[in-house]
Formats: C-alpha cells, sequence, structure tokens
C-alpha cells in the first residue's frame, strides 16, 4: 500500500525523532523531574509508573506532546490531569477487578469488542452501534466498561504500532442508540486522556438518520482527531484498511464474530490464590517502585547529558527494560487475566508463573513442617 492510499497513516514512533524532537521529549521529562516533588505526592508518582505500564514510557510521553503539537506545556500541564483523573476515576482499581466487576449483561451485548488487525497491524477494536441502548445500563457501567476497553487495547499494541483502528459499525442504528452524553465521554476519553491512541476511526453502515447526529459531534472533535475518521460505504472501501481475513463475518469477512469467553473454575483459582499472597504483592511493589526511581535517575542524567551519551543511552535501555520486567512481574498482583488472555490475543505468562512459585512455596512449606 502506497503513501497516497487513504488507509495509509505512518504510525510515529521513538525510533524516528528528529533532534528538536528529542530536546522536547527531554525538556518534558525534565519538567515532571524537576516537578516532582512539588506537584507529585506519594500517590500520583505511583499513578505516573502504573500509567506507563508495560508501554516505553517515552512512547507515552511522545503521545501527549503529538497531541499538543509538541508545546511541552501543554503536553505537561495534560499529563498532571491525566494523572489526577486516573486517580479519580479508579482507573486501577477497575483493571485490577477486571471483568468480574464489570456488569456480565452489557459484556454479553457484544457493543465492544477486538477482533484481528488492519492492514497496519493496529489492533481492531468493533463497536456495535445497534447493541448500545441509551438508558440500558446505568451510564457508570458504560464508563467503566469504556476504560476497561481502553486499558485492554493498550495490552494489544505491538510494537511499532502505538494505536488502534475503530470500527463503528452502524448496522440498524435507530435514535435510541444515539447517547450523546457517553459520546461526549469516549471523545474526552480519546483527546486527552488517552491522546494519539486512535489510528483510524471507520463509520461503516452510517444511516441518512446519522447526518444529523454527526454534525452535533463533529465539533467537538480535535481536527487531528476528525482527519483519521472515515465514512465506509462498502465492502471494497473497508478492505483498503482491513483484508477479509480479518474482518467480522458481520461484515462478509472470514473472522469469526465475537464470542465471549468467560473465565473457569480454574482462572478464578488462580486468580483468587495470587490475591492472597500479600508477601509476593509487597515485594512485587518494591521492586517495581525500585525499577521506576533507578529509571528517572538516569533518565536526569540522560537529559543533563552527565556521562557519555552512547552510554547513557545503553543505560537507559537497561533501565526500560528493566521498568517493563518489574512492571510484568507485579501484572498478577495489580490486574486480572481477561478475554483476550483466554482466547490468545494477550500473552502474560507472569499470571502462570506467580501462580506455581506460590504453589510450590505452599508445598515447600507443609514438607518442611
Amino acid at each position: 500500500m502506497s503513501a497516497n492510499d487513504p488507509g495509509h497513516i505512518k504510525e510515529f514512533v521513538k525510533d524516528n525523532l528528529d533532534k528538536n524532537q528529542e530536546l522536547d521529549l527531554k525538556n518534558l521529562w525534565k519538567l515532571i523531574i524537576e516537578n516532582k516533588e512539588r506537584i507529585f505526592d506519594e500517590n500520583h508518582e505511583k499513578e505516573l509508573f502504573y500509567a506507563f505500564g508495560c508501554d516505553n514510557p517515552d512512547v507515552l510521553l511522545l503521545r501527549f506532546l503529538r497531541g499538543k503539537k509538541w508545546n511541552i506545556n501543554l503536553a505537561f500541564e495534560q499529563l498532571i490531569e491525566t494523572i489526577k483523573w486516573r486517580i479519580q476515576s479508579n482507573v486501577n482499581q477497575i483493571v485490577f477487578n477486571g471483568e468480574n466487576h464489570l456488569s456480565y449483561e452489557e459484556i454479553l451485548t457484544g457493543k465492544t469488542f477486538y477482533l484481528g488487525q488492519d492492514k497496519f497491524g493496529r489492533p481492531i477494536n468493533y463497536v456495535s452501534v445497534k447493541d448500545h441502548i441509551k438508558g440500558q445500563f446505568p451510564s457508570e457501567s458504560t464508563e467503566k466498561l469504556t476504560i476497561f476497553t481502553m486499558e485492554t487495547g493498550r495490552k494489544l499494541l505491538k510494537y511499532p504500532n502505538e494505536s488502534v483502528t475503530v470500527i463503528f459499525d452502524m448496522n440498524k442504528f435507530s435514535m435510541k442508540n444515539m447517547d450523546y452524553q457517553h459520546v461526549k465521554f469516549l471523545i474526552n476519553l480519546l483527546q486527552n486522556y488517552y491522546p494519539e491512541c486512535l489510528g483510524l476511526g471507520l463509520i461503516v453502515n452510517a444511516p441518512w438518520l446519522f447526518t444529523g447526529c454527526w454534525h452535533i459531534i463533529k465539533p467537538w472533535l480535535d481536527p487531528v482527531v476528525e482527519s483519521k475518521i472515515h465514512f465506509i460505504k462498502n465492502l471494497d472501501d473497508l478492505t483498503k484498511f482491513i483484508d477479509l481475513s480479518n474482518l467480522s463475518k458481520r461484515f462478509n469477512g472470514y473472522h469469526a464474530d465475537f464470542n465471549y469467553i468467560p473465565p473457569t473454575e480454574q482462572d478464578n483459582r488462580i486468580l483468587s490464590t495470587i490475591r492472597e499472597d500479600y508477601y509476593g504483592k509487597a515485594k512485587a511493589n518494591e521492586y517495581f517502585q525500585q525499577t521506576s526511581m533507578n529509571y528517572l535517575q538516569i533518565t536526569l542524567e540522560w537529559i543533563n547529558e552527565n556521562d557519555d551519551q552512547i552510554n547513557l543511552l545503553e543505560k537507559r535501555k537497561k533501565a526500560t527494560e528493566q521498568l517493563k520486567y518489574a512492571y510484568q512481574q507485579f501484572i498478577p498482583y495489580i490486574s486480572t487475566k481477561t478475554h483476550y488472555h483466554r482466547i490468545g490475543y494477550i500473552d502474560e505468562p507472569s499470571f502462570d508463573i506467580t501462580f506455581q512459585n506460590i504453589q510450590k512455596a505452599l508445598e515447600d512449606k507443609i514438607v518442611f513442617f
């Protein structure tokens, strides 16, 4: 596919920064570190690294820089607002509780799910608009499901892709499905708290009835976000972005439609055992905090160019890998397996490894006594 094709949107990754952009990144890190004591209390500082998750921290900061057109101060302010929002919205608690604390009935509607990839390797999030009926579920329930879906999407990203393609399936749309309050909530998430995470937005099968709705929605969109949205009229247009093998059968593709797989008894047993491992959680948390502080210290050296830059880049690369490893060890204690773990879309072996380690420790203890 050439750069002239309508589906060609180049992912902007850390490895292709120019000197000015790298300087902007350094200056944003400098603002964060210099204001750490003034702005971040212990909870906010922890939340910053929870927000990084398995991401390379630079990648997350670059999303804010791009979202704010490389205005460092605006990017910094939006990052702080995002940290505050994550705490106020209990994002970590939503991830910790997982699907078990979402509305099972709402999950089963199939109103939102991931399935396949587009031609650029981006995960595809399907939004079946007809399956969202305004008022059917409390708005808080739908907002929790939406946040959980956003956080799940981050785990589906594979380098060098940094964004998701969203298909809004408008088939059988009627005004009972039009929920402006939730549309505003979703736009706010995409533009402010998950900037640059939308790669493409494909509105498929939109009826004439939606025209008036779109006139209301369009002014709420940032021009950059709006530029990523395409109205799709037929299968030929859709296959410019997505191969038939990755399209669900509802779009005449070859991929099976969404079918939610609930947790098994073994899944629940593993989760319960890990939840009771307070010592293991404290140990994993301590290691994660240590690697976080080490990463910040090396990043400060990189900003101030206190050493040979080649050596610093290597040290920082190693610190990034250690941070990712520490977070992966922490994952079983702060999240749960999902439908996407059970169908193989997300691979996080630390759940099973942690469970096996706990079991072995218990068996060794029994033998010892």
